[in-house]
């Protein structure tokens, strides 16, 4: 009984208080049932009646005719409407707080197969645009600690706010079973300062998930083998791409 208790203490606010309400339903519907049974010929019959009475809405097809039911329906007026009008304003409230925390990036996200985006900038953007045009139904998770919010509303980009190296960022976004992995250079801070953020990213994620591809990009040539040894399957030199761009403009 203690177990089952202590379990029950664990359950989310808003499971126990469902928990509560069916349980309080239930009571008062089998209890007419057991006072009135010509009246109430089911469990079933005194369920309904208690659901609809707790609602306010009162039908009428099932009305006590005892005093002890008359004294019943009172009782459930008093303790079942107030317990479901308590019910719909904690669910009311849970629906803002989930979309407030999906919206700010505080909540985690459960599916897999997914591609994570670490970092929000111009490429990042211009890179997700690209997955989705491509393939509309792909999941993709952006991973950044300098938006307050998601830069996408309407669309499959689930946002985490929090420092990608850090484990619990990567938890949140589920990276043990995301299909790839893809780090941007951070343009706000020093080169040598955002190649050591990316490798480091790169070490949580590959002690996180050995099996999701990574790709990252590296800004000095310093940094590249480092890279390679953070078990980077795809690195992108960007000084190199934007220096080969500019001969190619200069011949």
């Amino acid at each position: 009984m203690k177990t089952l208790a202590n379990h029950y203490l664990r359950l989310p606010t808003l499971l126990r208080l469902i928990i509560i309400v069916f349980a309080v339903l239930f009571l008062f519907g089998t209890m007419m049932h057991a006072l009135e049974p010509d009246n109430f010929q089911s469990i079933f019959d005194g369920i309904y009646w208690a659901v609809v009475t707790a609602s306010t809405v009162g039908f009428g097809d099932f009305v006590p005719k005892t005093v002890f039911g008359k004294w019943m329906t009172i009782l459930l007026v008093f303790s079942g409407a107030t317990f479901l009008t308590y019910f719909f304003s904690q669910m009311a409230t849970y629906t803002v707080s989930r979309q407030n925390a999906l919206l700010k990036g505080d909540m985690a996200y459960g599916k897999s197969g997914h591609i994570v985006v670490v970092g929000w900038n111009e490429r990042s953007k211009a890179l997700i645009e690209r997955i989705y045009k491509e393939d509309p139904n792909k999941e993709i998770v952006l991973i950044d600690r300098t938006i307050k919010s998601n830069p996408f509303h309407n669309s499959n980009v689930h946002y985490i706010h929090g420092k990608a190296y850090e484990d619990e960022t990567l938890q949140k976004a589920n990276v043990r079973f995301a299909q790839m992995v893809l780090i941007t250079a951070n343009n706000q801070v020093s080169e040598e300062q955002s190649d050591m953020d990316s490798i480091l990213t790169l070490l949580a994620v590959a002690g996180m998930s050995p099996v999701a591809r990574t790709v990252v990009e590296i800004l000095t040539s310093a940094q590249y083998e480092n890279a390679k040894r953070a078990g980077a399957e795809e690195i992108i030199h960007t000084s190199t791409i934007v220096s080969t761009a500019l001969l190619e403009k200069m011949d």
